[in-house]
């Protein structure tokens, strides 16, 4: 049992200072099997804490109805971490961010009557409180007090982000916030990111954190700076070009941080891990940060193998670092400082240019050059690390090789139009207009059809504009079966309103006189994380599907409307039943290219251990299984020059033009003697070039 506390300089475990090196590993973007080896490769590094936020979205997809499973059982994980003798930050939120779906949220809450997202409202905070009571008891023996090791809780995340929409009643909610997680007893401090009120500690998320350290103990005297989130590359959506930040960036930032006083640094991420399911935001890519220190797959890298020379260092002289009163910089030049921790033999300089230039400056009658945004650290006049040199035996580069005619032959089966839909299938509403998606899909599937009838007259026929206003995100048109026209990409990742031009698309068809059947599937890629993704309306007004007008050269298309969720496909669980009510055909080569085709094929597993990923180079976009297991949306859309929400000058686009990605993960867990996959294409691909790969 351990007391948990913190002074100005730094986080207490039983009144010893601790300072933090800490790297976000979430559960649910790996596998049991992956975590023993994710905690050890991180103790291994120098870490001695993992941050991980709690998936409300995820453990409780329906009200009532938790789910702790799996990849969701997070009190296994916690227990791990604690075997490996690693701390814990927990961020409950439950709001959390994270690129995941509905931020965290579970989509159901949209439906609550009156409910309103993070802001002062009743109807939302009671089950953001029910909620966190039940998790807060359920992990209580995993906190410090009692005996396990989560050492800090976050209560709610990035408030300051949407503070400004909501004013007196969003300070007002965000003080609920910090008064019930008193009344939960848990024993560990509470802290809050970008943005908090009294009663917990605030902390940075920044990829250059130490330049709000003065700003920092300026407003907070009595707390440790804690870097909750530095990022070591960005998140990638599809459509744009992939992120990767320098090696060596990230290690200035790192060094740079403790030299001006900082005592917890929290890499976000450490393991990006993989967005199985449908898990992701909306355009998030399946693979999540696939540049971090850690990659996708739970390799080291060169990342890893640098930042770790650092960490032995920082905690070699974590006791000088915690018990020196932080040090008033000495000026080296207009760019250039030192930070000097101790005195004589037992001390340690934190030489640093923040220059984009090199120079040399000279410090204790020596002389160094600083390479341009560095830190050397010095100690008894020896130079310990220069964060800008990467040594050669830190260089990691990974090969992938074809584990050949594995994955052939594929059989396949039409995914059918919703009117040919076997009877005992159909759950079709009939409406005069249409009606959003979620209403009707409660977000268990990515898709729903929309068919009316559209007679063009004679003098309306040929070339003509369908335009849909109040749709979202993807849509296929079909016309008398055929598929006629598809939403344009790259989509929008902060889009406007949801009244506005954003959400009205247009497709240039060319139609005969005539009565015609409209067929249009939407489909969704995934919620919203907050509201600046909507015009920074509340969450509560998201929306899927189609729920406006529809016009053919602006005349009003007239219903009723059949609205069907989902896909036949889906409601036969093909992708694990796979004899169930289909008949799969053999010809493949007549279903190449073609829309809507579910593919299967059965492969005995490959030898050795991985890790695996599936290179999709020739299919479109859409779903895939192995085993049952959803690994996750796929879509091989090619990435423009068009940057998306990052505008750091820290992160650079690269493969501009290659699809945004390619290779999917195939975790080693679900993988059997003899093992079945299931694609669902949606456009058109051609399953006879996808590849099995294995890394090293």
């Amino acid at each position: 049992m351990s007391k948990c506390a913190f002074d100005r300089r730094a986080v207490t475990i039983d009144g010893k200072r601790i300072l933090l090196l800490s790297g976000a590993i979430h559960y649910p973007r790996s596998t049991p099997g992956m975590w023993p080896e994710l905690m050890n490769r991180s103790r291994q590094a120098g870490l001695n804490t993992i941050e991980t936020y709690v998936f409300w979205n995820l453990h409780e997809r329906r009200r009532g109805a938790f789910d702790f499973s799996g990849r969701l059982d997070l009190m296994r994980f916690l227990q791990l971490a604690q075997e490996y003798g690693l701390h814990v930050i927990l961020r409950i939120g439950p709001y959390i961010c994270a690129e995941t779906n509905y931020g965290g949220l579970p989509a159901w809450l949209r439906d609550v009557p009156g409910v309103r997202m993070r802001t002062y409202n009743e109807p939302f905070m009671h089950e953001m409180a029910r909620w966190v009571r039940f998790l807060c008891d359920y992990l209580r023996p995993m906190f410090a007090p009692n005996g396990g090791p989560i050492i800090l809780a976050q209560i709610e995340n990035e408030y300051g982000n949407v503070a400004k929409n909501y004013g007196e009643e969003g300070q007002n909610y965000l003080k609920w916030t910090i008064d019930f997680s008193q009344t939960l007893e848990l024993g560990v401090p509470w802290i809050m990111c970008v943005g908090s009120a009294p009663g917990v500690i605030e902390t940075i998320n920044e990829f250059y954190a130490h330049k709000l350290l003065a700003k920092h103990f300026a407003a907070h005297p009595g707390q440790p700076a804690l870097c909750t989130e530095n990022w070591p590359s960005w998140y990638d959506v599809f459509g744009y070009p992939r992120h990767v930040r320098t090696t060596e960036n990230l290690a200035y930032t790192v060094a740079r941080f403790i030299a001006g006083g900082g005592t917890g640094m929290n890499y976000y991420m450490w393991h990006g891990g993989t967005n199985f399911g449908r898990e992701t935001m909306y355009l998030q890519t399946t693979s999540y940060y696939s540049d971090a220190p850690l990659d996708e797959l739970g390799l080291p890298t060169t990342k890893s193998h640098h930042l770790s020379r650092l960490h032995r260092i920082i905690n070699d002289y974590q006791e000088l670092l915690l018990n020196t009163d932080r040090p008033e910089p000495i000026l080296l030049g207009l760019d250039q400082r030192a930070y000097v921790y101790g005195e004589g033999k037992r001390s340690l300089a934190f030489l640093c240019n923040d220059g984009e230039t090199e120079a040399t400056v000279s410090f204790e009658e020596r002389s160094y050059a600083l390479s341009q945004e560095s830190v050397t650290l010095v100690a008894d006049h020896r130079v310990l690390m220069n964060t800008a040199e990467v040594e050669p035996t830190s260089v990691i580069r990974r090969q992938r090789h074809v584990v050949s005619g594995l994955l052939q032959p594929f059989s396949w089966w039409p995914e059918p139009m919703p009117t040919r839909w076997p009877e005992a299938l159909r759950s079709a509403t009939v409406s005069d207009t249409p009606i959003e998606q979620l209403k009707l899909t409660q977000d268990e599937t990515d898709y729903c059809w929309y068919t009316t009838k559209l007679v063009i007259a004679s003098q309306e026929s040929g070339a003509g504009m369908l335009t849909l206003k109040g749709v979202a995100d993807l849509v296929y048109v079909f016309v008398d079966g055929k598929l006629k026209a598809t939403s344009p990409g790259p989509l929008k990742e902060d889009r406007g309103p949801i009244d506005s031009d954003d959400f009205i698309q247009s497709f240039a068809l060319e139609l005969e006189a005539g009565e015609h059947e409209l067929s249009l599937l939407c489909c969704a890629i995934g919620l919203i994380k907050g509201d600046w993704m909507i015009g920074h309306q509340n969450m509560a007004e998201e929306r899927k599907g189609f729920w406006g007008e529809a016009t053919w050269n602006d005349n009003a298309i007239g219903g009723p409307w059949h609205i069907q969720p989902g896909l036949a496909g889906e409601t036969c669980r093909i992708f694990d039943k796979p004899h169930a009510v289909v008949q799969w055909r053999n010809d493949e080569s007549q279903a190449r290219n073609q829309p809507l085709r579910w593919w299967r094929t059965t492969f005995d597993r490959p030898a050795g251990d991985g890790p695996f990923v599936l290179d999709m180079q020739s299919m479109t976009k859409g779903l895939a299984w192995l085993n049952g297991h959803c690994i996750g949306r796929y879509w091989l859309i090619r990435s423009t020059e068009r940057p998306c929400t990052c505008n750091s000058s820290v992160v650079k686009h690269v493969e501009i033009g290659q699809p945004t990605q390619r290779y999917y993960h195939l975790p080693s867990d679900w993988l059997a003697e003899r093992n079945a996959m299931v694609l669902f294409e949606e456009l058109g691909g051609d399953p006879s070039a996808v590849q099995l790969c294995r890394l090293s």
